[in-house]
């Protein structure tokens, strides 16, 4: 399996390195390097695009919202994990549709944040089922008047695909109930984004919903 190469932006210099120390412990989370300002993030994105990026929404004058807006906009083979101790719906709307994969607090459980940089680096998101819930009204609300019929533009592979996401599958567990690869059901997701002009999984399925997919039951 291929190293998966990490950024951690914050401006809390011991945080960010105890993080650092604590990510660089992991098999396969390598390298794992630190930027303390956005403008420090911005240059080592540039010269060495790592797969998955964990960033505080606060970062001393600037904004980690920002920075996930630029990350989607020049290094769009970059994921974004927000880590953070904010608690704003507004702002993790406005992450979510710049394309970052996750917001958890800066109180979880580093296992779970090893899972969760992993999956990111899969193509999966993730988001608390509470924060999820408070999240995708504003994601739901989201305009598209311009495109009415975005459901009738896929596939019938793909809206199976979007079906499963709709139902909260992963990317491995959509793969096992379609009888699909993984690589095949991650090449389909890419399709749906760039056809839906979304960044993330979960602004997808915020769109499906505004369109009227609901959950199937499974």
């Amino acid at each position: 399996m291929r190293d998966i190469s990490v950024l951690v932006v914050d401006d809390h210099t011991l945080f960010a390195e105890a993080l650092q120390a604590r990510l660089s412990c992991e098999s396969g989370l390598r390298p794992v390097h630190v930027a303390f300002t956005a403008d420090a993030a911005r240059t080592y994105l540039a010269a060495h695009h790592p797969q998955v990026a964990v960033v505080d929404v606060t970062l001393g004058n600037d904004s980690g919202v920002d920075l996930a807006r630029y990350v989607a906009e020049t290094a769009p083979t970059t994921r974004v994990v927000m880590l953070t101790a904010v608690e704003s719906v507004d702002a993790v709307v406005a992450v979510l549709r710049h394309g970052a994969r996750a917001w958890l607090p800066k109180t979880v459980d580093g296992d779970h944040l090893v899972r969760v940089i992993r999956g990111v680096a899969e193509g999966e998101a993730w988001l608390s089922p509470s924060l999820l819930g408070q999240a995708l009204p504003g994601l739901v609300a989201r305009s598209t008047a311009t495109q009415p019929d975005l459901l009738g533009r896929l596939t019938k592979r793909e809206r199976e695909v979007l079906q499963c996401m709709v139902d909260g599958l992963s990317r491995a567990e959509i793969a096992i109930r379609l009888h699909l690869s993984t690589n095949t059901v991650r090449t389909h997701t890419q399709n749906l984004l760039a056809k839906f002009e979304v960044h993330s999984t979960l602004e997808s399925v915020a769109v499906a919903l505004r369109h009227g997919l609901r959950a199937s039951g499974h």
